[in-house]
């Protein structure tokens, strides 16, 4: 047992011992061999959070998880290996397959597992090989200490459920305390944190669905539904996360909810799915239980640093989880902290380990490739929710995109995946994706007398929601043209050339 924290200087003092908060911790001490430095790791839970949360990790993070090593002893306890996405237009439809291993990533294959057993590994990677992280579990923070400059350079934190206060000084805190950071708040960051619906999962062993190592994409209902093995038992078999997107407005509760579920996802799923999915629905109701609801929350990404803080994971900006890129995201950040704590681990002891000038770098990559993912995510997201007869347009045409290339489902889905973040490389992908459906919207789809009138109304209607996102997109590619932390011009005014051309 360490000794009590109070009014003991830190290093770095971690926010949350969720995924993000336990891989910066294990980057931090990767990067610092000699064991100089005192990393403090809190999360208000003892265990994981009792809410179901992110599961589905992309190639681009299980790399992350395997050089911080953790991917072993998540596969040991049970992870699954997962090979890429399928979409289905609908239980009888069209189905397009986006697997990892068309991408040009060199790792093709990501992993899933159940939120709480990826959490209760990590922790306890972090406790048996960081010696210099104290991990305490049960603590929360209170409020932010800031000095007369208004830099942050520590916190008053609270131990549960007793209530008592004590203090921790900290050269840098890190925020890794999710959707509703309480570190976020308190350091007065402005986000527009918005629910936009909600999630509800249920777990489906051995289920049968049309590509048992992918996460399934299934079109047609009310929302998307997503089903993903998140287990895998000694003999091979798999078990499954079903979860259906709800609007903000829940259209019943209690057990008028599962009636509502079976109405308005079970008769759209593929058989046999939709009748394990109802026996799943009636099994919940039947017991009693209360059913697994997340809300769906989109906060565009905030500033992701201050003197003496900086944000990760979803505490620095999520989006809608249709893309499944928000562990991905998280872990990135991790790892990038853990580089710029590298980069100064020749630095004399008493100086700041992570300075301003690596916080200052940690953002300018941040904000190169969160934002463009929170792009990506609310278009996908649209389009696969197909509420107008625009989205449905586009929903349309990205099928017949996806089928008709290789090379298209090779660049949509490096970027889907996190392993293209260049917001240049969004932006030419969506172009030529709106491009694709603008096109194929003039052609007849049911018969050589397909009105033209009708023709052009879809035309208008999947342009008009084409030509807001990409004033997103046009937005996020124009924020990254500034000048370098260097202060040179050269390169912006070539990328902004570049992004000419790509017009």
């Amino acid at each position: 047992m360490t000794s009590d924290p109070a009014e003991t200087h830190y290093d770095v003092l971690i926010i949350g011992a969720g995924m993000s908060g336990c891989a910066a911790a294990r980057a931090l001490a990767v990067a610092d061999p000699e064991q100089r430095r005192r990393i403090l790791l809190i999360d208000r839970h003892r265990g994981a959070a009792p809410r179901f949360a992110g599961e589905f990790i992309h190639p681009r993070g299980a790399q992350v998880l395997d050089d911080l090593d953790f991917l072993g002893p998540l596969l040991r306890a049970g992870a699954a290996a997962v090979d890429g996405f399928t979409v289905l237009e609908r239980a009888d439809g069209r189905c397009v397959e986006l697997p990892y291993r068309e991408t040009a990533y060199p790792r093709k294959r990501g992993v899933a597992i159940h939120h709480k057993t990826l959490v209760q590994v990590m922790r306890a990677v972090v406790r048996d090989t960081c010696p210099q992280v104290e991990l305490r579990e049960g603590v929360a923070l209170h409020e932010l200490l800031r000095d007369e400059t208004g830099r942050v350079v520590g916190a008053r934190l609270e131990r549960r459920p007793r209530g008592e206060l004590f203090t921790v000084r900290a050269d840098v805190v890190v925020g890794a305390d999710g959707k509703a950071s309480a570190t976020r708040k308190l350091a007065g960051i402005a986000g527009e944190r918005e629910i936009i619906g909600y999630t509800v999962g249920f777990l489906l062993p051995r289920a049968r669905v049309p590509s048992p190592t992918h996460g399934n994409v299934i079109l047609g209902a009310r929302g998307p539904v997503l089903v993903y093995p998140i287990q895998q038992d000694p003999d091979g078999a798999l078990h499954y996360r079903l979860t259906m997107d709800l609007p903000r407005e829940l259209p019943a509760r209690g057990r008028a909810l599962t009636r509502y579920l079976e109405r308005a996802f079970v008769p759209f799923l593929p058989s046999p799915l939709a009748g394990q999915t109802a026996q799943a629905i009636a099994d919940a109701s039947a017991a009693g239980r209360k059913l697994e609801l997340a809300p769906t929350v989109n906060l565009p990404a905030p500033s992701a640093t201050l003197p003496g803080l900086a944000l990760i994971g979803d505490a620095a900006g999520c989006s809608h989880p249709i893309t499944a890129s928000g562990m991905t995201m998280g872990l990135r950040d991790a790892e990038l902290l853990g580089r710029e704590a590298a980069r100064s681990h020749g630095r004399a002891h008493g100086g700041p380990w992570l300075d301003d000038l690596a916080l200052a770098r940690y953002r300018a990559t941040h904000d190169r490739y969160v934002p463009t993912r929170q792009v990506l995510a609310d278009a996908i997201y649209e389009a696969f929710r197909g509420e107008d007869e625009g989205a449905r347009m586009i929903q349309r045409a990205l099928f017949e995109y996806w089928i008709a290339s290789p090379t298209a489902r090779a660049r949509s889905m490096a970027l889907l995946s996190c392993a293209e973040g260049r917001p240049s490389v969004f932006l030419s992908e969506y172009l030529r994706a709106a491009r694709h459906a603008v096109r194929t919207s003039l052609l007849p789809r049911h018969a050589s007398h397909f009105p033209v009138s009708d023709r052009v109304r879809q035309v208008y209607s999947a342009a008009a929601l084409a030509r807001g996102k990409l004033g997103r997109a046009l937005g996020v590619v124009w924020s990254q043209l500034r000048p370098d932390l260097s202060g040179s011009f050269n390169g912006t005014l070539d990328s902004l050339a570049r992004v000419t051309r790509l017009g």
